[in-house]
């Protein structure tokens, strides 16, 4: 947890943006976003099967300060912290499309879950580094209990792999807002524009 909550104090410093040239705060460039794949993708799922999905990012970062500008492994796990959101679909909710899913479990096999925030009603990872220190991995199992329509959007840092099927065909019916999943997330309105980059499945 210490390590956590340091990766909390450091965070505005590692992310921060360049206001001006005299401003320059020190630190490493933003992660690559992870590519997530579903091993057992099929459109349909029985309740509470577990769907596995695996991800991997480069763990080479620039350092912003050093001139010679080259590629460094990042032993810091927290800075390769990714996150998603599981939604239900629902046609019925007025200006939204979907809702945060609630009756679903999570378990690791590689990484394990960690809160960034207080509110937020997402999985959040925190990865493995690689014994050769080249890239970060995480790999988790997702089983929904409820029957239903559902996908699987980003919260930061990861899309699912566009080469892989997605399953979009599902989204047809909920396509109520041009295009735009909307959801609410505590008392904020988030919008994902599109299909690609999501996953998405039923529950029978």
């Amino acid at each position: 947890m210490k390590k956590h909550l340091k990766f909390l104090v450091l965070a505005p410093c590692l992310f921060a943006v360049l206001c001006e040239e005299d401003d320059l705060v020190c630190g490493y460039s933003e992660p690559e976003t992870y590519t997530l794949n579903i091993e057992n993708n099929t459109e349909v799922y029985p309740a509470d099967e577990t769907i596995w999905l695996n991800a991997e990012t480069s763990a080479l970062l620039f350092d912003i300060c050093d001139e010679d500008e080259e590629l460094e492994a990042v032993d810091n796990p927290e800075q390769f912290a990714s996150g998603m959101f599981i939604l239900k679909l629902n046609s019925e909710l007025g200006d939204l499309n979907a809702e945060i899913a609630q009756d679903y479990s999570v378990s690791y096999t590689l990484g394990e879950g960690f809160n960034i925030v207080s509110c937020l009603e997402a999985i959040t990872v925190i990865p493995v580094l690689s014994a050769d220190n080249q890239t970060y991995n995480y790999r988790l199992g997702l089983s929904v209990s409820t029957p239903g329509d559902y996908c699987i959007v980003n919260t930061f840092n990861n899309n699912f792999n566009i080469e892989g099927t997605n399953n979009s065909d599902i989204f047809g019916p909920y396509n109520t807002l041009d295009n735009r999943i909307r959801f609410q997330n505590c008392e904020d309105i988030f919008t994902r524009t599109g299909t690609e980059g999501h996953f998405f499945f039923s529950v029978e």
